[in-house]
Formats: structure tokens, sequence, C-alpha cells
């Protein structure tokens, strides 16, 4: 069936080689409150002496990473105990993720459009900001991870998403130009670091943010569904 596709569909043929998708929101409903989550957090970091207030929860979590390693490492704490402290929140985060993963759900369409371009010898991927093994364990279950060629979630690169070297990440893996793919993502997480590397972006509304939200960081497209994203890759 593959070798028959790539002779209905070559190489080219679409002029979009790749689609790399974010997961959450997008393709599954995780059923995990990031904001909840993110809360404890900075009350542990808070109890380890950062100062309290001066983080939110409406930041992403790399950026609370940063502000806590940079915090208190201009107090003089040993890069160790930081390491340590880091590592012991990123432990918090992957326990509610994991535990996530185990009643995720499929958002209305995936399947079928999966489906429907890999048949057309399209590439796929994700780029997630969540924990790989949450990942692995929600595609498993879900039965979903025979259609991907690259997985990159945020504790396999050295600086995740909205850092444009997540998305640059898989790119390589794929083999793609960023001419030739195109990235579906429901926040400006997945549209900040496709648009810095010039790969087109569609925009769903099936997640966190609002129409107009998501048209306020000029995404390529704004879609309501996920089988649009086949009639994108057919028009090229």
């Amino acid at each position: 069936m593959y070798l028959f596709n790539q002779l209905l569909f070559p190489r080219g043929w679409f002029g979009v080689e790749a689609v790399v998708f974010d997961m959450d929101g997008v393709l599954v409903n995780f059923n995990i409150d990031s904001r909840r989550i993110k809360t404890e957090i900075i009350e542990y970091f808070e109890a380890r002496g950062f100062p309290k207030g001066l983080l939110s929860p409406a930041l992403p979590f790399s950026k609370i990473k940063e502000e806590v390693e940079r915090h208190f490492s201009s107090e003089g704490m040993h890069k160790d105990q930081i390491l340590e402290i880091l590592r012991a929140a990123e432990g918090m985060a992957v326990d509610h993720e994991v535990e996530a993963a185990k009643t995720t759900r499929l958002l209305p369409g995936a399947k079928d459009t999966l489906s429907e371009l890999k048949a057309m010898g399209v590439r796929l991927a994700i780029f997630t900001y969540n924990n790989s093994k949450a990942v692995r364990m929600a595609l498993e279950r879900l039965g979903l991870e025979g259609y991907f060629d690259a997985v990159v979630s945020r504790d396999q690169v050295e600086s995740p998403k909205p850092n444009p070297c997540h998305l640059r990440r898989v790119l390589e893996l794929l083999g793609v130009s960023a001419g030739e793919a195109l990235v579906v993502g429901d926040s400006e997480m997945d549209i900040k670091p496709a648009k810095e590397l010039g790969v087109k972006v569609a925009a769903i509304t099936t997640g966190v943010r609002s129409e107009e939200e998501l048209r306020a960081h000029a995404p390529d497209y704004i879609i309501n569904r996920l089988p649009e994203v086949v009639e994108i890759v057919r028009k090229g």
C-alpha cells in the first residue's frame, strides 16, 4: 500500500511534504489542568525560597523555570541545588501528565485525518510540550503510534517551544525544509516558532485559544476542524 501511494502521490506532488502537529488540543484532549499544575509548582518554588507573587501560572512552564533558575543563581545558590529543585518540579508535572494520559481521548476527525494524510504520502510528526513518557502512553493507548515519523517532546530538546529549536529538530528528523512543512497548533506556542522558521501554520480552534486570540498571532490559516488540514495540503 505504501509503495502504491508513493506512485500515486510522488514526493512534492502537493507542495507540503510534512505536517507537524501539536498534540493536546489538536489531536487529543489530555484532560489536564495546566494552570492548576503550574500553580502547584510555583508554590513549591516559593517554598524553596523564590519570592512570592512574582510568578504567574499564565506563563509557559519553560519561562517559569527560567525565572526560577535566574533568581536562585543570582542569590548564589549552587548549580546542583538549583538543578535538584528544577528536576523535582519537572517530576511533579510528569506525574500529572502520566495520570492524564490514562484518560486521554481523541478529538473528532483525528484518526481519519492522519490516515488520509499518510495515504497521500505526507510525513507526519508531533512537537509537544507534554513529557515523552505521557505522550508515548497516550499514543499507544489510542493506537496512534504508527502514524508518526517523528515525535519530539519537551524533555527531548534543550529548549522546547516556543523556542524554535524544538520545531527545527522535528524538521531535521523529517528531512524537510521549512518551506515544505505545515504546522498545526492551537496556541501562540505553536504559531511563534513556525513563523520564526518560515513554516506555514494552521491554527485550530479546538484547543486553548479562541479564534480571535489565534488571529492576533497572524497564522497562515484558521481552521475549526482537523479534516481541514487535508484540504490545505491538497491545495499546496
